[in-house]
């Protein structure tokens, strides 16, 4: 009876199935269902947390201006440390853009299917989502006529664009995404690069040139930091301002920010990972689609999504007796037949795939 009105109606974000946590001392599960890293995060990270559990401060509330390593992200990303900030991951910084940026009744696009925890915290404080729809028909291409004609009948005060789109996989390139910010100068556009390291394209100069943008990252992806809870923004150091107005410095544990600063002090490990998970996701796509499947969303990102037809929930049954765990994207209109698959190392993608090619003969 106490929920504000924007909650009594509000459709939560749906996580992925919680039956993963039921073997975590199994060392043949394969938790291929929320884009994690599929290895350990670099050695560093042990090594900075058992040092400050052996001498840090555990009493003291975490750092609240470490400034070391908001220049660390600075140097990572190539811009001014007034430019970035870190926060208790990208999902809080959603609800911090939110709360800065957006009253209830602002419109709030959607460029999807896509992540939607941002749809859902930003309809919690009463914003009006409108959706542009990518077409399984075009294979998830973005049309720029369609959005024009979207934008100047909708007229949103933010647009949530994810690049590379998770779970389509298709990248918006820098040109297109410039033209966007010109175009619509009075619009806000928070772009989520969560899966930047996978393909290296980025609109983070762009902050430079625009007001009108917000980036949001995360280490839970190619840093295989997401038991921490780390992400970071960059963006105008106007709208990073406003941001730290409202975000609560305290929130960012210690081992946090150790963890994300040990990652960012390897880049090397991180960056030896994403190069075997793009080729190993370049041969799971070639034997996947040689199987005859219609494979989509491997050109950004570390998953491949794919149409399993009438029989995607009993492959995902199936695959789950073997104890591999994928994102089913039934709860998605028009998406029933379709799962989502997080890439790791070629030699988990064999066992993957070995085990598919048993559960398909199987069904058959």
């Amino acid at each position: 009876m106490f929920f504000n009105k924007f909650i009594r109606s509000l459709n939560p974000y749906k996580v992925s199935s919680h039956k993963a946590w039921d073997y975590t001392s199994d060392p043949h599960m394969l938790k291929l269902d929320w884009n994690e890293a599929t290895i350990q995060p670099t050695p560093l990270v042990s090594k900075y947390i058992s040092e400050f559990l052996s001498t840090g401060r555990l009493n003291w509330y975490p750092n609240v201006d470490n400034t070391e390593l908001r220049l660390a992200i600075a140097e990572y990303v190539g811009q001014s440390i007034d430019c970035v900030e870190y926060f208790a991951s990208s999902d809080a910084l959603h609800e911090y853009i939110i709360r800065t940026f957006i009253y209830p009744g602002d419109k709030v696009a959607m460029i999807g299917p896509t992540y939607d925890n941002f749809r859902a915290a930003a309809q919690s404080v009463g914003a009006d989502i409108v959706h542009f729809k990518l077409s399984k028909d075009t294979k998830f291409t973005f049309n720029k006529d369609n959005f024009t004609y979207f934008m100047n009948k909708e007229m949103p005060k933010i647009v949530y664009l994810c690049n590379p789109n998770n779970p389509t996989g298709n990248v918006y390139n820098y040109n297109l995404i410039e033209q966007l910010l010109r175009k619509y100068n009075d619009v806000l556009f928070v772009i989520d690069e969560a899966y930047y390291e996978f393909t290296e394209i980025t609109a983070s100069d762009l902050v430079e040139k625009f007001d009108n943008i917000v980036i949001c990252r995360t280490f839970s992806k190619a840093f295989a930091l997401a038991s921490f809870r780390i992400g970071y923004a960059i963006s105008s150091r106007h709208n990073i301002e406003g941001l730290r107005k409202v975000r609560n410095p305290k929130n960012i544990s210690s081992c946090s920010q150790l963890a994300a600063l040990a990652a960012l002090h390897d880049i090397s490990y991180t960056r030896q990972y994403v190069q075997e998970v793009n080729e190993s996701k370049l041969w799971l796509v070639d034997r996947l689609k040689d199987m005859g499947l219609n494979v989509l969303g491997y050109e950004g990102g570390n998953f491949v999504f794919v149409d399993f037809g009438e029989k995607n929930r009993e492959i995902i049954q199936k695959l789950e007796n073997h104890k591999i765990f994928i994102r089913s994207y039934a709860h998605v209109d028009d998406m029933e037949t379709y799962s989502r698959i997080s890439v790791g190392t070629l030699s988990q993608m064999t066992i993957f795939l070995n085990v598919l090619v048993d559960v398909l003969d199987e069904i058959a």
